[in-house]
């Protein structure tokens, strides 16, 4: 039954990965007409502690949960029902969280998520700045992953149905997009390349009568790689991000195994580069810790004029 739901997809998927390397290579690309001017900005924010370490070079990676966010097609390659939970203290009072629960099938693999961000109690004033109270905000986006191979297993497809929702004080706004994404094997042995497309849809309704938001749709091309005569287990990443509203930019990581189940994971972002004051910019750092059928992963990035970002996953089959 789930399998005869997909199968109409299956071509229209197929046929969007030869969009997304046309799209990321036209020159519609090369001027930024709008930098800044989307909504729904809590999707911008990475998910997962295992990625954002990597500097969020994540397209090109297989079988983890947290990819789903990444590219759809990451997902293929869990061997057993695995679930996963991320939390991040963000910056200010913001705190984010990241829920999916996966189940591979014969053919493919189907996942369950819910992403969030929320943003503390804030104070309400009016014009004079005199006290009115507080009130909050938040924004969710939940989604149905399906990811699965083609063509004797080359080439493997996934893709994102995604709800999102966001709300402040007594306003909300609300929209439905799909991501797309593939991972294909490289020209060496232990290379991926990936490319991904995300938040393509439509705005339903937007926080005032007459105007909505655009979306933050996000373009990357990745490539992973594990040098097959490296002295301990490694792996190389390389992400190319095209989003619609800003600047392209490089980001780049690297995992090493360090001892039996211990790894650690430098990773580096072109998006806020060079050095504010004696820190410098762009970095991130983590580690992660396998034991038997569990995975904790912990990440940490910096924004000197903001502060630190911690964020922390635990992972596991069941």
């Amino acid at each position: 039954m789930i399998g005869s739901f997909l199968r109409p997809f299956s071509r229209p998927v197929t046929s969007a990965a030869v969009a997304i390397v046309a799209l990321v290579t036209s020159p519609a690309w090369a001027v930024n007409d709008s930098a800044g001017t989307t909504g729904f900005n809590f999707l911008k924010i990475g998910v997962g502690a295992r990625p954002t370490a990597l500097g969020g070079a994540f397209t090109a990676v297989r079988g983890d949960l947290e990819a789903s966010s990444w590219n759809p097609a990451g997902l293929h390659g869990l061997e057993q029902r695995s679930g996963v939970l991320s939390l991040s203290s963000y910056l200010v009072d913001t705190e984010a969280g990241f829920l999916s629960i996966a189940a591979p099938g014969e053919h493919r693999t189907w996942a369950l998520s819910v992403n969030y961000v929320t943003y503390g109690t804030m104070r309400r004033t009016d014009v004079d700045g005199a006290d009115l109270g507080t009130f909050g905000a938040f924004d969710v986006a939940t989604y149905i992953t399906a990811a699965q191979p083609l063509w004797n297993r080359r080439l493997t497809v996934g893709v994102n149905f995604k709800a999102i929702y966001s709300s402040i004080d007594d306003y909300s706004s609300d929209a439905y997009v799909v991501d797309l994404g593939v991972i294909a094997p490289g020209p060496l042995a232990g290379m991926d390349l990936g490319a991904s497309l995300l938040n393509i849809g439509g705005v339903r309704s937007g926080f005032t009568d007459g105007y909505k938001d655009s979306l933050p749709v996000m373009m990357r091309l990745g490539v992973s790689h594990r040098p097959a005569h490296a002295p301990r287990p490694l792996m190389l990443l390389a992400d190319l991000n095209v989003p619609n509203d800003n600047d392209a930019y490089l980001t780049f990581g690297a995992e090493l195994q360090v001892h039996e189940g211990l790894y650690v994971r430098p990773g580096y972002s072109l998006q806020q580069s060079g050095v504010e004051g004696d820190e410098p910019l762009g970095l991130t750092a983590g580690a992660g810790f396998v034991f038997q059928k569990y995975r904790i992963d912990y990440a940490f990035s910096s924004f000197p004029a903001l502060g630190d970002v911690h964020r922390i996953s635990v992972a596991g089959d069941f």
